[in-house]
């Protein structure tokens, strides 16, 4: 029986990981799955979560289908068919802009450690306390830049952390 990992893009900086994933028949069963996850964490908080996302991979991380929880908000059956499609199309431009800021900042983070590399400088430790790594995703509100170069006030409180 296929195992499928269901990630959650809450549309800001976070994507949570689903590491153990659920072992389900084929992908329909995966589909319903997702939308009962998808309608069970947006209950009573429809307009914050309508952005959200689920990210459904298959064994080998491949990419099965994404599901937007607008499609699925039940709050949003009085409007016209034309009113929730524009809404549902909002929501998911929404989404992938927020991703798009979230690469770029974590693009922007790599190339400030990759300069401070360069010139022998402090570079960056951790994001969220754990070594950085821009292939895998995180919330950048608590990333903490430890590139003492351009901040010489900062040297003292930082850990150096030189590439060998």
């Amino acid at each position: 029986m296929p195992t499928y990992c269901f990630h959650l893009k809450t549309g800001s900086d976070e994507t949570i990981v689903d590491p153990d994933g659920t072992d389900l028949p084929d992908d329909r069963s995966a589909r319903e799955h997702a939308e009962a996850i998808a309608r069970e964490l947006m209950a009573h908080r429809e307009p914050r979560t309508r952005a959200w996302r689920l990210d459904v991979r298959d064994n080998d991380g491949l990419p099965c289908f994404d599901l937007l929880f607008a499609r699925f908000d039940d709050t949003l059956s009085h409007l016209t068919p034309d009113l929730r499609a524009s809404l549902e199309n909002l929501c998911a431009s929404s989404a992938s802009f927020a991703e798009a800021i979230h690469a770029m900042k974590l693009t922007l983070l790599d190339i400030k450690a990759t300069i401070a590399r360069a010139e022998g400088a402090l570079c960056l430790a951790a994001v969220m306390a754990r070594p950085f790594d821009p292939g895998r995703t995180r919330s950048l509100a608590t990333a903490r830049l430890a590139v003492g170069a351009h901040h010489p006030q900062s040297r003292p409180q930082l850990r150096q952390v030189r590439e060998r």
